[in-house]
């Protein structure tokens, strides 16, 4: 798409896992992190409601994290045994948590390429879910002129459905003006050859119909139905549109947010 005259030069590109995040960073580009199924999903669902997410990489950091009122997590797609939730969407949508609430939230793959993007300029969650608001606010530049879409994968392998979202989410980004580079090109490409039934029957997919999260499975793979945008703030995701009226009270001079009474 031709940029219009006097507007600011706008480039995305695409990377993978963990040290796809860290080279991001690195290079002082903002990151959007896509974990399809289900930790971006997941995340959208919490700060629409109002609430906050700490995201954790362990299990042992979420049980020990002082201030939660809520944990929520999974290995291998299971509950963690012990935690509030599942890292199920639909379940917290159902669930009366709270606005104003913490949730701690520990993943498989999705918080630990969230940590690995540690130190970049700003740093989002995307998905299907929250694809085009996701792009409406990048294409604000308020976020730099260069941001890299991390799909996380499954333990350090590519995942269809992190590619696919991604796709979406620079799709819209070319729409909106974004000039690509040619990786993230050919994710768009996959992105438009790749029907929905495929992602159906990925391993992720297989995976959560076993455990009986068809409805997440659903939830997940339907385009902007949770038009928010996720960002992390002093370590703690909140919804774009509210953290800047709420920082200044609610943030401690090092960044962190000031316990609740």
């Amino acid at each position: 798409m031709r940029r219009m005259p006097g507007k600011a030069h706008l480039t995305a590109g695409y990377a993978g896992g963990e040290s796809g995040a860290r080279a991001a960073a690195r290079t002082g580009s903002a990151v959007v992190v896509v974990d399809a199924l289900r930790a971006s999903a997941t995340i959208a669902v919490i700060v629409s409601r109002g609430s906050r997410v700490v995201p954790v990489a362990s299990i042992e950091r979420a049980r020990s994290h002082a201030g939660a009122d809520f944990r929520a997590g999974e290995r291998g797609s299971a509950k963690v045994a012990g935690f509030d939730f599942g890292n199920s969407p639909t379940e917290i949508m159902e669930a009366e948590v709270p606005p104003g609430s913490t949730v701690v939230l520990s993943t498989t793959n999705g918080t630990r390429v969230i940590e690995g993007s540690r130190g970049a300029p700003a740093i989002l969650t995307g998905a299907f879910v929250n694809a085009s608001a996701l792009a409406d606010a990048l294409a604000s530049g308020s976020y730099g002129p260069r941001l890299v879409v991390v799909g996380c994968g499954w333990e350090g392998r590519r995942a269809s459905e992190d590619e696919a979202a991604a796709g979406a989410i620079l799709h819209r980004l070319q729409e909106r003006g974004f000039e690509l580079d040619g990786r993230a090109l050919r994710i768009v490409d996959a992105y438009h050859s790749r029907p929905a039934k495929l992602l159906r029957n990925s391993a992720a997919a297989k995976r959560l119909q076993s455990l009986g999260y068809e409805r997440d499975l659903d939830f997940c793979l339907a385009e902007d139905t949770v038009p928010v945008v996720p960002r992390l703030v002093g370590g703690v995701f909140v919804r774009e549109s509210s953290w800047r009226i709420s920082t200044s009270k609610n943030l401690r001079p090092d960044g962190q947010w000031k316990k609740r009474n």
